[in-house]
């Protein structure tokens, strides 16, 4: 009986101090403590062709599915694409050759003023 009192004592004093010691991070792994730190870009792409919304789905899945692509939105109401990516792992310049090469065209947008 003795045995089963300390156990009980050690767990309700193990959990709490176990929790705090990963919510200061302590236990977390290197990889998702730098993760979010990473730089982030944006890009937003007009897109010429879509003619439904399932053409939206389809291209927001493909694209997803780069890595390096953190979040991608295809929007058939507004003809765009806005994908948020790491510039390390990938490059603009794919997303474009991306959505060409699944039979749509990325219409150009002029260049913004500061």
């Amino acid at each position: 009986m003795r045995h089963y009192r300390i156990l009980i004592v050690f767990i309700c004093l193990a959990v709490p101090v176990g929790a705090a010691v990963y919510k200061l991070g302590v236990l977390r792994p290197r990889s998702a403590q730098v993760l979010w730190k990473r730089p982030e870009a944006h890009v937003a792409l007009k897109i010429d062709g879509m003619d439904c919304v399932m053409c939206a789905a389809g291209l927001q899945n493909n694209l997803r599915a780069i890595p390096g692509v953190r979040r991608a939105d295809v929007s058939f109401q507004d003809k765009q694409a806005v994908v948020d990516y790491d510039p390390a792992l990938v490059d603009a310049s794919r997303f474009e050759k991306h959505i060409a090469d699944s039979g749509f065209k990325v219409v150009p947008q002029p260049p913004s003023r500061p």
